[in-house]
């Protein structure tokens, strides 16, 4: 990356001017930690310089386990003790993010001894989210240990991070969780109940019962009772809860939910649908959904359907009609919903060939690959359509994703935090790109003033999650030829947070993502590198294949 307006590495970074001279600079750590160099001696001088400031200490030790691996390990846990509850907090996020196995067992005995609730929080937090296992077969799991917290603990702040922690493993790591009727891993149900009751905890808990299978026919009542009480976003999440139960009971709820102002209720309750594929009154349901005016919960509908429900002649017809709609992602999706039943269009999918429109392209090829006639995708591989090329490529000879090699860390760093602006088909969404995270920041500034973003596609529009952008093409190819390495933080995946997407560790690129709803199971696993601080209302509105017609550098403050 190169950048006209560079200042020289240990200059200028706007929040850490003038701190740490003594010893090292941030910059300094910034840089080795980009170039994921943990034994550079600039990390031993910061974490054995008598007269380094906090700040710098701490981003330090959060550097260190952005690089992580064993050797940054045995740097950071003496820290867990420190006698500055902000240094041992950052510790055990640094720990959390590391990722290492051996450092669970002293994040387990920090737990124990640990007063200050907000490091309760984060050691609890981060000891789900490294996926725990004991070499000992004796001693207990991140599962086991999060699951006597919140059975038993009476810390409000270490249940919070215990039930957050197990919904970070319940997401990224089903396959090393043990059933929940288990018994070493069974959890109290009337105390998750109280949580979920608690504002303090309604959040988290909402989230690990719409990510689990907690709840059953024993348990229904008393959690549909509770759910008129609830915050909008926990409601969203309780009503996937209760619907995940598959009993008959809840399609009133949905149904009852289904026109909510709040648009992750209304979005849960419609896709909800899906959990009852043979009962006619979700499929019913859904046509109800169809007729409604705003385009998100026509093609959240359009989603839910199941092949069998395109057996009511009704519903199809209705189905079919969306074809005819104004609303390019709207026929898409209707096309899409034909396809799952082997009803797609081929008229109209020949004619899509030649679109112009993204959407239209990637209902198209989705119907030709669908077909499986290897020679008609031969010959689309070829088409001038590069959605459509794409789509007959991948059908002809699937290949896993992979990122592309790690771009070079620079010596020098843009002034930072700075402001951008997307002008988008929507309107215009202004971010602030933060200083914390430095490198991600950069890269989004370079690509902006190259033009990189002008003209691509919003690609990946999932109501009530998030609005991902960076395509170049509109299918979520399009990408730059390289990677960029991870900066992970504190801050969690709120709405109007901004996020790089990433195949995985330190693969980052060009393509990002606005929260459109509290996504806290991405905490500490994507990185956060801006905010929107001004038309969030844009971002909400954002629809498939929108686009960025520019995007410009405002200020750097």
């Amino acid at each position: 990356m190169k950048h006209g307006y560079l200042l020289v590495m240990g200059l200028v970074l706007a929040s850490f001017a003038g701190q740490g001279r003594a010893c090292v600079h941030p910059n300094d750590i910034y840089y080795w930690t980009d170039m994921r160099d943990a034994q550079h001696y600039q990390f031993d001088e910061a974490l054995n310089c008598d007269d380094l400031p906090l700040e710098t200490l701490e981003t330090t030790l959060v550097s260190l386990g952005r690089i992580g691996g064993e050797e940054t390990v045995g740097k950071i846990t003496p820290y867990l003790q420190h006698d500055n509850s902000q240094i041992r907090y950052a510790a055990a996020f640094a720990l959390g993010i590391a990722k290492v196995p051996s450092a669970g067992s002293a994040i387990v005995k920090a737990l124990n001894t640990e007063k200050d609730p907000d490091v309760q929080y984060r050691l609890a937090l981060s000891l789900g989210n490294m996926a725990y296992v004991s070499p000992s077969k004796a001693d207990p799991s991140a599962q086991q240990v999060l699951t006597q917290i919140i059975n038993h603990d009476d810390s409000t702040q270490k249940i919070r991070g215990a039930i957050h922690g197990l919904m970070i493993l319940a997401t990224f790591y089903r396959d090393q969780i043990k059933s929940f009727d288990h018994e070493s891993a069974a959890l109290d149900i009337q105390r998750i109940l109280t949580f979920l009751r608690n504002q303090e905890t309604q959040l988290e808990t909402s989230y690990l019962l719409a990510r689990t299978s907690l709840l059953d026919s024993d348990n229904l009542p008393e959690f549909l009772e509770a759910l008129p009480d609830l915050a909008p976003t926990a409601k969203a999440n309780l009503i996937r809860a209760l619907a995940k139960t598959k009993q008959r009971q809840i399609l009133p709820t949905l149904i009852q939910h289904l026109d909510s102002e709040h648009i992750g209720v209304r979005v849960n309750a419609i896709r909800s649908l899906a959990n009852f594929p043979s009962n006619p009154v979700a499929s019913a349901t859904v046509l109800q959904a169809l007729a409604y005016d705003d385009v998100i919960s026509q093609v959240t509908a359009l989603k839910t359907i199941k092949k069998d429900w395109l057996q009511s002649s009704e519903l199809l017809e209705n189905v079919k009609a969306k074809l005819q709609h104004s609303n390019s992602w709207i026929q898409s999706e209707a096309m899409q919903a034909l396809i799952r039943a082997d009803k797609g269009s081929e008229k109209l999918a020949e004619q899509w060939l030649e679109s112009k429109d993204p959407n239209h392209q990637r209902a198209s090829i989705a119907y030709f690959v669908q077909q499986k006639q290897t020679e008609r995708l031969k010959a689309l591989a070829k088409s001038e359509q590069e959605i459509i090329a794409n789509g007959a490529k991948k059908a002809l000879t699937p290949e896993p994703e992979t990122a592309n090699e790690a771009s070079k860390t620079d010596d020098a760093l843009p002034q930072l935090p700075a402001i951008v602006e997307l002008e988008t088909t929507k309107g215009i969404i202004t971010i602030e790109l933060f200083a914390d995270t430095p490198y991600t920041s950069a890269n989004f500034i370079e690509l902006i003033d190259n033009g990189f973003y002008n003209d691509t596609y919003f690609h990946r529009v999932i109501p009530n999650f998030v609005a991902q952008g960076g395509s170049k093409v509109g299918d979520g190819t399009g990408n730059v030829d390289y990677s960029i390495r991870e900066e992970l933080s504190y801050r969690s995946h709120l709405p109007g947070t901004v996020g790089m997407a990433t195949l995985g560790k330190d693969t980052g690129g060009a393509q990002f993502f606005i929260n459109t709803a509290p996504n806290i199971h991405l905490d500490s696993n994507y990185t956060i590198f801006g905010k929107v601080i001004d038309g969030m209302g844009v971002a909400i509105k954002l629809e498939q294949n929108d686009k960025v017609i520019k995007a410009k550098t405002l200020t750097r403050k």
